[in-house]
C-alpha cells in the first residue's frame, strides 16, 4: 500500500517550482475557510474578508505504507468545484471530492471542519 506524505511548498506560481524526483507536484489550487500560514508552516484563519486564497504547490512525496505520517494534521478535502453536493451512492463522497490533503494543524481538524476549509481546484468567478 502506497501512502502520501503532504509537503506544502512556499512557492505559488509553478514557473518557480524546483523539479522533484519522486512523487508529484500540485499547483493551481485554492483554499476556502483558511489560509496557509508559510513562516509557521500551518492552516491558520483566514484574512478578514477573504475567503478564497491562491494554494502554494504540493509536492504529494510517495512513502512506504507503515512510515509514520504526522500526528497534528487536519485531512483538507479537496474538491473540483465549490460544490459540495451530490453523493456517490458507493461510497457517500460528494462526486466533486478529489482526495484528502494533510495539512499541518495547532487545532484538532473538528475546528477546521466546522469552519468549511477546503482545497478547490477552481473557484466560482
Amino acid at each position: 500500500m502506497l501512502k502520501y506524505k503532504t509537503n506544502i511548498t512556499s512557492v505559488v506560481d509553478p514557473k518557480k517550482a524546483k523539479p522533484v524526483e519522486i512523487g508529484v507536484q500540485v499547483s493551481g489550487l485554492f483554499l476556502q475557510g483558511a489560509k496557509w500560514n508559510d513562516q509557521r508552516k500551518h492552516i491558520d484563519d483566514s484574512d478578514p474578508k477573504i475567503s478564497i486564497i491562491n494554494f502554494p504547490i504540493i509536492w504529494l512525496e510517495p512513502v512506504g505504507h507503515k512510515e509514520r505520517v504526522e500526528d497534528k494534521t487536519f485531512n483538507c478535502p479537496m474538491y473540483k468545484t465549490s460544490i459540495r453536493a451530490g453523493e456517490l451512492l458507493t461510497t457517500g463522497h460528494s462526486t466533486n471530492f478529489v482526495m484528502d490533503i494533510q495539512m499541518p494543524s495547532e487545532v484538532h481538524p473538528d475546528y477546521w471542519i466546522r469552519r468549511g476549509a477546503a482545497l478547490l481546484c477552481m473557484t466560482d468567478d
